[in-house]
Parts: structure tokens; sequence; C-alpha cells
């Protein structure tokens, strides 16, 4: 006989979670895959490819709030190299903490605030889709509410999970 589902109690219904760690982990590889073309010491991309600065401008171009638009252009710009290091290890830390499962609420927070930073510096740049940007927030909202690093990674072993 197949169980129904009380939809007084949904809250208590369970799912299996090995498809959130491999969500988790699908996004920590984007983190470290994103890295490739802003590499330090000089953070400049293969010959071909937009880089760091470039989106850094179009930032400028294109901003969703004007204020921030600004702040890019005279803060961040003029001190680029403290930024793009800024950025590069965060990035580095966001995708080694969600891959690994290790330390994820923090991981899950600092991807978000990223990608909250991409959603109003790249939504009105002509040719990007403003909702990837918003998906990648909502991802990390999960990852952080879920604790998503109990599930094959880092976190499970530190609680005594398997």
């Amino acid at each position: 006989m197949k169980k129904q589902l009380d939809w007084r109690n949904w809250a208590g219904v369970g799912a299996p979670l090995w498809p959130l760690a491999l969500a988790r982990m699908a996004i920590g590889v984007l983190w470290l895959f994103s890295l490739r073309w802003k590499l330090p010491p000089t953070f400049a991309p293969p010959a071909g490819v937009r880089g760091l600065a470039d989106w850094m401008t179009l930032m400028t171009q294109h901003p969703v709030v004007a204020a921030y638009g600004a702040f890019v252009e005279t803060v961040v710009l003029p001190n680029f190299t403290l930024f793009a290091w800024l950025i590069f290890l965060a990035e580095l830390a966001a995708g080694l903490s969600l891959l690994l499962g290790w330390k994820v609420r923090w991981g899950a927070l600092l991807g978000a605030a990223l990608s909250f930073n991409l959603l109003i510096g790249m939504s009105e740049v002509p040719g990007e889709w403003p909702w990837s940007y918003l998906m990648m927030v909502m991802w990390h909202g999960v990852f952080w509410l879920t604790d998503a690093g109990r599930v094959l990674g880092l976190d499970a072993r530190a609680s005594g999970r398997p």
C-alpha cells in the first residue's frame, strides 16, 4: 500500500539528501572553474577572454544601482589588485568549502555575498541573464539553511556522521 502524504504535516516529510550534496559540489566546482580567467598575480585572462577588470568596467557602465557603479569606478578599479586578490581568495574559499563540504554554512554565506554582488553589478549588462545570479543566491541560501555539508562532506565527519 502506498503511503499517503499528510498535507497538514508537510514539514515532517523527509527526502534523500544526496542530491543536495551533489548540487553543493557542482556549485563549488563552478566557483573554482571561474577562477581560471582571473589568476594571480596579474589577474589577466587568457587571450580573447574578458577578464576581471573588463567585467568590473561593465559594472560601471551598466549599473543596477548608480551608487554601486560609482563605488566600483572610484574605489574598486583604482585599487584593482587589492580587490582582485580579495575576489580570487573569496571565490577560492567558497568553492573549496562547497566542494569539500567543509564549513559549508560559512562557504554558503560567502558564496551568497559574492553572488549578490554579481546580481547587483551585472544584471543590466547587455547579454547577461540576471536570473542566473539570483539562482546562485538562492542555491547558497539553501546550502546555508540545510547545512549541506552534513551529507557527503567533511562537516559530516566533524559531526560524527558517516
